[in-house]
Order: structure tokens, then C-alpha cells, then sequence
């Protein structure tokens, strides 16, 4: 039985002034360049401007150091501050007072456990035309 719950989706942009790192070239060398390009904009523009100057970027073996750091972990750690500058909000909404709207919104706020004792019930039960367990996986920590 299919039960769908309306799904509120609100981006936010989180800015922190201590978070964010200025980045710049100590010379006008191309590595130094490509360094601070890894940290901007990622890996893949980094390895597109080390190509314009001869310098190759493996993906599995350190090739280029930026302040002691592989070029490969500075623009994984670019990217993880980027992704924790954005935050996504979902609030969820009941579209119908059924019982297994409900049951949904429970599971998604307290866990799948928390609709266990109602059996059967609970393990066919489908969220937004999902199993009930990737329901929670996707919207579990959404807003109720």
C-alpha cells in the first residue's frame, strides 16, 4: 500500500568566517599554481591546469606536494569544506492521516525500531513509494 508524504525541501547556505581558508600562491610556479587551483576548485581542475604546464596528477600515488600535503588530500579537504557549507533542510509533511503516514513519520523521527511492534505491518510498510528502511536512511535527521 502505497503512502506519500509531501517532502519540503529548503537549501541553506551556512557561511563561517573561521571556516573558510584563503589560498595563495607562495610564487608564480605552475605547481604552485595548481596547488592553490586543487584547493579552490577540486581535484579535476586541479589535474586540467597541471596538464597545460606538462605536470601529471596521479589519482593513486602522490606526484605533487603542496606545503607538505599530497595535492590529492588539500582538494579532498576543499571539498569537504565546501560540502559542510551547504546544508539541505527537509521537513516532512503528512499528505494523508493514515495510520501508516503516521508510522512513517515515526520511523523517520525515532528510527525503524521504533514501529517494530507492529509487526508485519511495519516491515511491508512503504514511505514516499520506498521501503520503509531507505526512508529513513534518505530523510531520517529531516525536520518534523
Amino acid at each position: 500500500m502505497f503512502k506519500s508524504l509531501s517532502l519540503v525541501v529548503a537549501l541553506s547556505t551556512i557561511t563561517s568566517v573561521s571556516a573558510q581558508v584563503e589560498y595563495s600562491a607562495a610564487n608564480a610556479s605552475p605547481e604552485s599554481k595548481v596547488c592553490v587551483i586543487a584547493a579552490q576548485q577540486g581535484l579535476s581542475a586541479a589535474r586540467t591546469e597541471a596538464q597545460k604546464y606538462g605536470i601529471n596528477i596521479s589519482r593513486f600515488s602522490k606526484t605533487l606536494v603542496c606545503n607538505g600535503e599530497d595535492v590529492r588530500d588539500i582538494a579532498k579537504q576543499a571539498a569537504l569544506a565546501k560540502a559542510q557549507t551547504q546544508d539541505t533542510a527537509v521537513a516532512l509533511v503528512a499528505k494523508t492521516a493514515s495510520t501508516e503516514t503516521e508510522l512513517c513519520i515515526k520511523a523517520a523521527k525515532n528510527g525503524v525500531a521504533s514501529i517494530a511492534i507492529h509487526g508485519h505491518k511495519a516491515r511491508s510498510l512503504r514511505c514516499n513509494n520506498l521501503p520503509v528502511r531507505e526512508f529513513v536512511k534518505q530523510y531520517g535527521k529531516a525536520a518534523i
